[in-house]
């Protein structure tokens, strides 16, 4: 199971998954696979993968990859496999938020594990409302900006920067242990500076 040759050098892609809401017209333009159910929230779409638990109707694209509803690796994690370079990947992940709470964990989980090999990539998950609730971030050096609440937090032990606008930075070279509570309940006043050495996710409770 591989991309199409004409699709492969894309940077950024739309990740379209079962919950949705329909597809906003301003992602349109980027390249688009659909996550089996995620079909129901397109007019179009590039590639598509799935076992078909959660779409039965017609797929409008030459490109499918179904498999068994027997397999022990979910959907998107099929899907994430198509993508082998190590390009500096942006992935907007729509429709994987909501629904039950195990399977949004574990496409959490599975985006943090794709990042792992991809150092200087970024996910986003877009929630049901169209606004940003998850950023996950590869290993690397970031800038971002925020006004709000957030929260920092890694699946893996690791050293993390944070500094800038931000009522609790952290300091050069500490580790940040899984899940640790050092990164709950931060606030951002603007730009932000973020060094990782371990894939690690931003959670934005209001939505971004």
């Amino acid at each position: 199971m591989k991309l199409p040759s004409h699709l492969k050098n894309n940077y950024e892609w739309v990740f379209l998954g079962p919950m949705g809401p329909f597809l906003l017209e301003r992602f349109q333009h980027y390249p688009l696979i659909c996550v089996d159910g995620g079909a129901h929230f397109t007019h179009r779409m590039d590639l598509w993968v799935g076992d078909g638990d959660s779409y039965k109707g017609e797929l409008k694209t030459e490109h499918k990859y179904e498999h068994s509803p027997h397999k022990d690796l979910s959907d998107l994690a099929l899907a994430l496999s198509l993508f082998r370079e190590q390009y500096p990947y942006t992935f907007f992940f729509w429709g994987f938020l909501g629904g039950r709470r195990d399977h949004e964990m574990f496409n959490l989980g599975e985006g943090l594990s794709f990042l792992e090999a991809h150092s200087h990539s970024t996910i986003f998950f877009f929630g049901e409302d169209t606004k940003i609730y998850y950023e996950l971030k590869g290993p690397g050096e970031w800038r971002f900006h925020h006004q709000g609440l957030f929260s920092l937090g890694t699946l893996k032990k690791g050293e993390v920067t944070l500094s800038g606008e931000v009522r609790y930075p952290i300091s050069q070279g500490q580790v940040l242990g899984p899940l640790s509570s050092q990164g709950l309940s931060n606030l951002g006043f603007g730009d932000i500076h973020l060094k990782n050495a371990e894939p690690l996710f931003i959670y934005y409770p209001e939505g971004k």
